[in-house]
């Protein structure tokens, strides 16, 4: 048996350490470490500085098999900004290194992952909001629950803009979801800041009464992009209460654009209700006034945007209450005679008065919100604006016009009875150039502008129903399809490739020699479930259409089901 080895002496008695100061390890001496000056230091009086070891960790790359392809090709900048969040994600879920209780690591990914949605915010999503977004951006340091706020909305946009395909769907949801990982980050933050809006005080609601205001209307606009229809109409009567409470809040220069932009995702809300439902609550629909405070002269061009949408969507709550109530007094023609002449009276005369606040508000529009015409240039199809925006609003007011016309209305009262095909003549023209403004503007602007208003889908889908020219649906027909192969996902809250698909329809009836004026749900679902997972609220295989045989000159209403 060997023994044990001998200790292996030491060539030295000097002790390294590696704390010593700065001056000292640059010279290679021994430094006696002596706080706050060492010994050499002080004899050469020379600044003595300790350097404080530094530790570096590295946030390694997973590879996701599962990972899958935006549904249409992003810019760099931005498959940048998604793989980064993406590893951010990916990294979250696994362990870091550890000092104490704190993961230094997953600090670090919750700094960068908010400078992200921030970054993204400022980038995409104020463009698409109210101008006064940009000041409240700036409160965000003092009031963390808008942070919050501001955070969930920017990672929700993020998620439905930037899709993923399903490994499994059906006809009903669509081949594509929203972004799973940007949809939980979402909630996360929106959680964080309904916990924190509970636990005010009323003293912290009084003396912060304009944030919690911001607050509320942020929630309003994510729970319609969303389409949580109950979620929405909770926060609508939340703030209604608030502002009933914040008396004082009326002098506030924040408070009418705040306004301005709740009352045109309330107008957002009511369009998509009104798009699928029955036809008996499509005649229950409330009509949603501007409030007092909102009815002066529109300054600037989100003035005059909430205004015409108020104009537009009561001018097609009545146009569609009249065109659907000759379907439900089909039964009994008796009675269905005085009570469709009424029905006529009542609604020309309302019509006319919005065609009179429409007239007044084209009035106020300035020459840079109109539409640019090129001289000596007769081959053009489309029209142009200075600004996406403007050319939204202008089309507001031409769906507005269409609503407008009696043509139609007038001869569902009066089968009998000649000479509407001026009226319906006009409502064609109207309804090209609807047409011509949605194809002169830019079809990847509207997927980004649009999120928060009524876009060109829904708009689209109005005029196919009131125009029965079948070269004009197909130019709708053809629009759609070239918006779904850029990105068949939603435009405007309105899911592209469900809208497309009853737009087929309307053009095959018209091939036939039916004219659709009208379609409902054959048993209402409430507005559907929010699109967590899916770009449409409505799991919808079939719908009623509602129009007129031309052959036979009868009404008619079909449940027809759709090639989705």
């Amino acid at each position: 048996m060997y023994k044990p080895a001998p200790p292996r002496p030491r060539k030295t008695n000097i002790i390294r350490s590696r704390n010593g100061c700065k001056s000292c390890r640059d010279r290679r001496t021994k430094c006696d470490e002596q706080k706050p000056t060492c010994g050499t230091c002080a004899r050469l009086d020379k600044r003595c500085e300790y350097v404080q070891p530094v530790l570096k960790f590295q946030n390694i790359t997973v590879q996701d098999s599962n990972r899958v392809s935006s549904s249409y090709d992003t810019p760099s900048t931005e498959r940048q900004w998604l793989a980064g969040n993406e590893r951010l994600a990916i990294q979250a879920t696994q362990g870091g290194p550890r000092i104490g209780s704190h993961g230094i690591t997953k600090s670090l990914q919750v700094t960068e992952r908010d400078i992200f949605y921030t970054t993204y915010w400022e980038d995409n999503c104020l463009p698409a909001l109210h101008p006064m977004f940009h000041s409240a951006t700036l409160l965000t340091a003092d009031h963390p629950i808008l942070n919050d706020a501001i955070l969930a909305l920017s990672s929700c946009n993020i998620s439905r803009l930037y899709s993923e395909r399903r490994t499994s769907s059906t006809g009903l949801m669509g081949p594509l979801s929203p972004s799973l990982i940007h949809q939980t980050r979402s909630h996360l933050y929106y959680s964080s800041a309904i916990r924190r809006l509970a636990t005010m005080k009323a003293s912290d609601y009084r003396h912060n009464a304009t944030v919690v205001f911001i607050v509320l209307v942020l929630f309003a606009h994510l729970e319609s992009a969303m389409g949580n229809f109950q979620a929405f109409y909770c926060h609508v009567q939340g703030m209604m209460s608030f502002l009933v409470d914040w008396r004082e809040g009326a002098g506030d220069v924040a408070i009418k654009p705040l306004l301005r932009s709740w009352m045109q995702t309330r107008y957002v809300v009511w369009w998509a209700r009104a798009y699928f439902s029955s036809l008996d609550i499509h005649q229950q629909l409330p009509s949603i006034p501007l409030p007092i405070s909102l009815k002066e002269e529109p300054r600037t061009l989100h003035d005059r945007r909430v205004k015409v949408l108020s104009i537009m969507c009561e001018s097609h709550r009545l146009n569609y209450k009249a065109v659907l109530q000759q379907f439900k007094n089909m039964r009994s023609e008796e009675e269905a005679k005085h009570e469709n002449n009424r029905c006529y009276a009542e609604c020309a005369s309302l019509l006319c008065h919005e065609a009179t606040k429409l007239d007044e508000w084209l009035l106020h529009l300035p020459p840079s919100e109109l539409p640019i015409y090129r001289l000596n240039d007769t081959s053009s199809t489309t029209i142009h604006f200075q600004s996406h925006d403007a050319a939204l609003n202008y089309a507001y007011y031409v769906v507005a016009r269409i609503m407008q016309c009696t043509g139609l209305l007038q001869e569902l009262c009066n089968p009998s009875t000649s000479g509407y095909e001026g009226e319906c003549s006009q409502t064609e023209l109207w309804a090209q150039t609807l047409v011509q403004i949605a194809q002169g503007t830019e079809m990847r602007t509207s997927l980004t502008r649009n999120s928060y208003t009524i876009g060109f889908s829904g708009l689209l889908l109005a005029g196919v129903l009131r125009c029965q020219s079948l070269s004009v649906g197909l130019e709708i027909q053809n629009w759609l399809q070239t918006l779904q192969d850029l990105q068949p996902t939603e435009e405007g809250a309105f899911p592209v490739y469900q809208t497309l698909s009853v737009v087929k329809v309307i053009n095959q009836q018209r091939m036939v020699g039916r004219d659709v004026f009208a379609v409902t749900q054959p048993v209402d679902d409430g507005g559907g479930h929010p699109k967590v997972t899916a770009y449409n609220s409505q799991f919808i295989s079939s719908l009623l259409f509602h129009g007129r045989c031309r052959i036979r000159n009868c009404l008619f209403e079909e449940c027809i089901t759709l090639n989705v």
